[in-house]
């Protein structure tokens, strides 16, 4: 009978299921944001979080092929509900940076420790750095942008605007 080797070990794969969940958290926090601000009549950045929340999902699908292509199969881990309050474009920035901040960090210290295991994963998870700093100063730049509104509603609504075209 043939066989398919398993060419993940028990360190490789804790730290691809953390990145699993934390891809699946992340895209139920943007649409759980994308559904408050909806509620609160921003629809452009309502179809923006729907977008960010979709994007995560592939980075999720991508960490499940990789695990097939490994000879495993992926967990399916549990996710955290969502409960953070959300009652601006304010409140959904902060949190949005939080969680490409946790990310990022979350894959450079994986890659710290997969480098001097597995070349094979460290290749693999350069992509995540690469994405992560890429989106976390997408939202350094969003927030300095959404900064210059003040408290002005036009522009905050420009803003909204702004966002469902990105």
């Amino acid at each position: 009978m043939l066989v398919v080797k398993d060419l993940l070990d028990s360190t490789a794969k804790e730290w691809l299921k953390k990145s699993l969940e934390s891809e699946l958290y992340a895209s139920n926090l943007y649409r759980h944001l994308a559904n408050n601000l909806e509620r609160l009549g921003f629809f452009g950045a309502k179809k923006y979080y729907l977008n960010e929340s979709a994007d995560e999902l592939k980075h999720s699908q991508t960490i499940v092929d990789f695990y097939n292509q490994m000879g495993t199969v992926a967990p399916m881990p549990k996710v955290d509900a969502i409960t953070d309050k959300v009652t601006s474009i304010a409140d959904a920035l902060e949190l949005q940076m939080e969680a490409e901040y946790d990310l990022l960090k979350q894959y450079e210290e994986m890659y710290n420790v997969m480098e001097k295991k597995n070349s094979i994963i460290s290749q693999f998870i350069l992509q995540f750095l690469e994405i992560q700093r890429l989106s976390y100063g997408e939202v350094g730049d969003l927030i300095s942008r959404y900064n210059q509104c003040g408290n002005n509603e036009a522009a905050i609504l420009s803003f909204d605007k702004f966002l469902g075209k990105k």
